[in-house]
Formats: C-alpha cells, structure tokens, sequence
C-alpha cells in the first residue's frame, strides 16, 4: 500500500513540474529573415587629358592598392611646355628680384658722381673766368698789340721803298700781309679779354643749372628705387607664370590613371597603345571597401530593423558560413519592391530599401550574390 502511495506522489510531483514549466512566462527570440542582393560601389576612372596609351599596369580582375598606377599616357608634349614654363617662372622670379633689389651699387655710384660733376661745372660757369686767366689774356693782348706796332713800322718803312723802287714787290706785300695778320691777332685777343671780363652769359650758367638738376634728379631716382606698380606688375607676371606652371603640373598628373583607393579592377577598356580622347572612362573598378547587402523591408515591418543595428548574413556559395553585418542606411521614401527580390509579404505591398554593410576582408562577395539578412528580433 506505501509502494503505491509513493509513486503516486511522484507521478503527481511530475505532472505539476511539468505544467509549471509549460504554462511559466519566458522571453521568446524571433528573426526576421530579407532576401537580398550583394552590391558593390562602382568607379570609373578616366584623364582628364587623354592621350595615347603607354603602358597598362594592371590586368582585369586584379587588386590595386591606393594611388597605384592602372594606365599611364605619353605626354611629350606636355613635359615640354612645362620645361618652358619653369624658365619662364625662373625669368618672372628675376625680374620680381631685380625691381624689389633696385639699381645696382655701381648703378648708384655711377649717378652719383654725374651729379657731383655737374654741381662743379654749374659752379664754375656761375663764378666766370679765373683771374689767371684775364691777367695771361691782358698779357697776350698787349704782346700782340706790341707786335703790331713792329709790324706797323716795319710796313711804313717798306712803303716808301716801296714808291721809291727800292724793295722788291715780294717783300713790300710780307710787310703788309704781317701787319693785316697781327692787327686780327689784336682784334682777337682784345676781344676774347672783353668776353672773359663780361664773365659767363646768361645762356650758359641756365644751361649748367639744367643739367645739374637732370642729374639730380636722376639720382634720386636710382636711389627711390623700383615704383610700386613695376613692383606689382613684376610680382604678377611671376604669379602668372606660377599659375601656369602649376596647371602643366595638374595636367601632367592626369597622365596617369590610378587607384584612388584600394579597388578591384572590373573593366580594362584600353591596351598600350590606344588613343584616347580626354575624359573618357577607360578603367571600371569596385571599391572593395564599399560593399553592402541590399535588402527590401515591407512597410509592417520597418519598425523592427533599427539603424546600426548588428545582423548576419549568409550566401549560398558559403552556406555554411555566417558573416555579421551591421545596418547603416534605411531608406527614407517607399518604393515598390524590385522584380529581381523575393519578399515574404506580396509583392505589392510597398517596402523600403535598406543597406547593411560587410566586412569583405577575403573577398568572398561579388557584386550580385543572393544574399539572406537575418535580423534577431526581441
């Protein structure tokens, strides 16, 4: 009779455990499961320039690091004009120098000393004659006025000789040429001892004043220096020069197609030796940090996906891998959903874009996949 009463006390125990935890309130985890489709930022990349193709570094399907070389033009002519727009900076550069330097030291003492000869020579033709010189033209006047009187004798004495036939003509006409010559000779000496008595005319002192201000002025200008608008328009012919210089640069570094980061080169449209016309997409690449999963939410369930919020993904070509994911768009307007992407709703329900990023480190997306979103629901 215990033994029955026993297992009856156990059976009863069980049961009611067995309710307990049956009918006992506890949380419960749901999914929400979004088809979708892998995609991956495209870029297409170009010169500005164009040209003729060089060489190809890179072939289809390789990976490039940041700043890599993918196509490289021949630019000959380019590399020439910016050869003769550096000389023509370097000559801009000099001019700048020079106005800013101003006349050279000998320039200025070259001027200087013009003007010291000038102020002398005003000095001069303002004082008049030195005295020395008036006294030796009074000497000279009166040597040859001594002179004349010999030679006005010696002709008196000749004349009646003369008219009494007793000289010979020759001598007669010497007699007279050397008085005509030596009363000239007086004339001349009395009349330059008038001229240095009068001192320097009025003519000359205003010219030797004229120059002595030229020459003034012409070293001040030296010592002045480049005006301010040579000045400006030296520097601006240098900043055009620059400019230009540095637009040959800019050119130049069109001559090469490179990786802005690291991509996946997808389209190779060019081969050494093509030419190609300037901004003209010759090289498709994905960014291979730019990859995202593209999933479409209904509207009755936009409410449970959150931004930022951590998901997993999974894709058939690894079925038994899940990646984690992480929303980082929703997007803001409706539309309906696409015909390429299976929704669990009916298909004319509207829904609404969502973007989830992943991490593509071994790069096992590509561009298009199917791909599953799965997002743990509390």
């Amino acid at each position: 009779m215990k033994r029955r009463q026993i297992l009856f006390l156990v059976l009863l125990l069980a049961a009611t455990g067995a309710a307990v935890g049956f009918f006992w309130p506890r949380p419960r985890t749901q999914t929400l499961v979004l088809p979708g489709v892998v995609e991956i930022q495209e870029i297409r990349l170009g010169s500005k320039i164009g040209g003729r193709v060089k060489s190809v570094e890179v072939l289809e399907g390789a990976i490039a690091a940041k700043d890599q070389a993918l196509v490289t033009f021949d630019v000959p002519e380019l590399e020439a004009q910016r050869q003769q727009a550096e000389a023509r900076l370097q000559a801009a550069q000099f001019e700048l120098d020079k106005a800013i330097a101003g006349a050279r030291p000998e320039e200025k003492e070259a001027s200087r000393k013009a003007l010291e000869a000038a102020r002398e020579r005003y000095k001069r033709v303002k004082a008049g004659p030195r005295i020395e010189e008036i006294q030796q033209a009074r000497s000279d006047l009166k040597s040859a006025e001594a002179d004349l009187e010999l030679a006005v004798e010696r002709f008196d004495r000749a004349e009646k000789l003369h008219n009494k036939r007793a000289m010979a003509p020759e001598d007669y006409e010497a007699a007279r040429s050397n008085r005509d010559r030596l009363r000239g000779v007086v004339s001349r000496t009395r009349a330059y001892l008038d001229q240095l008595l009068k001192g320097s005319r009025d003519e000359d002192i205003a010219e030797a004043k004229a120059q002595m201000e030229q020459a003034q002025a012409n070293y001040d200008l030296i010592m002045a220096g480049t005006r301010t608008e040579d000045k400006g328009a030296a520097e601006a012919r240098r900043a055009e020069a620059s400019g230009r210089l540095q637009e040959l640069d800019a050119n130049l570094k069109e001559s090469v197609v490179s990786a802005p980061e690291r991509v996946v080169i997808e389209v190779m449209a060019v081969r050494k030796g093509d030419v190609v016309t300037p901004n003209q997409p010759i090289v498709r690449v994905l960014r291979t940090e730019d990859l995202w999963v593209r999933v479409y939410v209904p509207e009755t369930k936009l409410g449970l996906v959150k931004l930022n919020q951590d998901v997993t993904v999974t894709i058939d070509s690894y079925p038994d891998r899940v990646f984690q994911g992480k929303v980082i768009q929703i997007a803001s307007e409706s539309e309906f959903t696409p015909r390429n992407v299976q929704s669990v709703d009916e298909r004319r329900f509207q829904v609404f874009g969502v973007k989830v990023r992943v991490p593509n480190p071994e790069g096992v997306f590509k561009s298009g996949m199917a791909a599953q979103v799965t997002v743990p629901l509390q």
